[in-house]
């Protein structure tokens, strides 16, 4: 089969994203307003809920730039039908960068090892000082961003040449760069958790933590992008070329990396309970104090056991009318898992569970302005790569229904 047959069905971003863009525009005002009365009135807790946004949207940006690397790597359908989204995410990755100012401004009130007379009198910092300065914070972080931004140029700049005629040879690039990429991917978010969210308890390590933010990125951006594919679907003829088989299959990675997320969690405690040493418990001892506990369980049954129990079901896994909600439930319950993570390690909130409205209203913002940026990019491609070498093979499988 030809790969023109594709032009048969109309694969351009809808309007409805335009309109879907305006929808969030008006959220990201009012929740950007909101976000700046509480940096106003308590800068403290303001930086706290903008470092669980800031994770939060990054680590959908993140898992998709992740996804799209293994999609070339592997092939598979699943992965082209949601390329384009997972594209038009990865492209918000230059507008994090900058998002991240307000961290690099505000970092000595999140990170008390930034303090030089903390560092003089504590010597468990003393030996950590190689790592944890405030130059070396920052050398990193550029290095992080500038390795991100420039898999995510190449990809996308590639990917653009597919919507008019290429060489088919031209995809074994993706598989070169997708294999590099996938290990720099790795490291860099591995050594950016400890950066940027472990560090915030400095007498605290764990050799497992960048790995759950590894498959928690991917899990966020799965779900992400299986939410907006099955959303595009009810507003485009994408639901002749997608159909029930590729939404199965999207289901069962999610279920495979919720499954690989818990995996990497219960084994990081296990380990860290098991040693019963006090300078690695007391970081969960802080979580489970009080309300924290409150909020472990419900991370143990929310976040693992009903998603868990629910993709197990084949039926909801084919259908976007049930893949849909739980999609979006997960990415909501990424947010809570980063806000288990974040707040419990300062003083103030240690003893008992602790909310303040900064701590939603922030992410909000964050989120709905990262939303924007993402439907911008979309908007500006036809929503499957027209002269991709699998579109043939994805058109056949469609037309005989599977």
């Amino acid at each position: 089969m030809s790969t023109t047959h594709l032009t048969n069905v109309d694969v351009a971003a809808p309007a409805d994203v335009a309109r879907w863009r305006q929808r969030w525009t008006a959220v990201a005002v009012l929740a950007s307003v909101l976000t700046l009365i509480s940096a106003f009135t308590s800068f403290e807790h303001f930086l706290r809920g903008y470092l669980i946004g800031y994770m939060w949207v990054l680590g959908i940006a993140l898992g998709s730039l992740a996804l799209l690397m293994t999609q070339h790597l592997s092939g598979g359908f699943w992965g082209l039908v949601i390329r384009r989204p997972l594209e038009a995410a990865t492209r918000t990755l230059p507008a994090l960068a900058v998002l991240f100012i307000p961290i690099a401004i505000g970092m000595k009130h999140l990170y008390h090892w930034a303090h030089a007379d903390v560092m003089t009198h504590d010597h468990v910092l003393q030996e950590k000082a190689w790592w944890l300065n405030t130059p070396g914070w920052f050398v990193r972080a550029l290095i992080y961003f500038a390795i991100w931004i420039g898999l995510s140029l190449v990809l996308n700049r590639w990917s653009a040449l597919q919507d008019s005629p290429t060489d088919p040879r031209f995809s074994q690039r993706y598989k070169g760069l997708a294999s590099v990429g996938i290990i720099l991917y790795v490291f860099s978010i591995t050594l950016a958790s400890i950066d940027w969210v472990m560090s915030l308890d400095p007498h605290w390590n764990s050799t497992i933590f960048g790995l759950i933010f590894v498959a928690g990125q991917a899990l966020s951006a799965l779900s992400f992008c299986t939410a907006m594919l099955i959303l595009l679907m009810r507003t485009t003829r994408l639901s002749e070329i997608v159909k029930p088989g590729q939404l199965h299959d999207l289901g069962k990675l999610m279920l495979a990396f919720t499954m690989l997320w818990a995996y990497f969690s219960f084994s990081q405690w296990l380990i860290i309970w098991s040693g019963n040493l006090p300078e690695e418990i007391g970081w969960y001892l802080n979580r489970i104090r009080g309300g924290w506990g409150a909020v472990a369980l419900l991370l143990v049954i929310l976040q693992f056991a009903l998603p868990f129990l629910l993709l197990l079901s084949r039926d909801l896994k084919r259908y976007g009318r049930t893949l849909l909600p739980l999609a979006l439930f997960i990415i909501f319950m990424r947010g809570v898992d980063l806000f288990w993570m974040v707040v419990p390690n300062f003083p103030d909130t240690v003893r008992d569970f602790q909310f303040h409205w900064a701590y939603l209203v922030a992410p909000m913002a964050l989120l709905s302005v990262w939303v924007v940026l993402f439907f911008s990019y979309l908007r500006t491609r036809p929503l499957i790569p027209i002269y991709e070498p699998q579109v043939p093979s994805l058109l056949s499988q469609s037309e005989h229904g599977h």
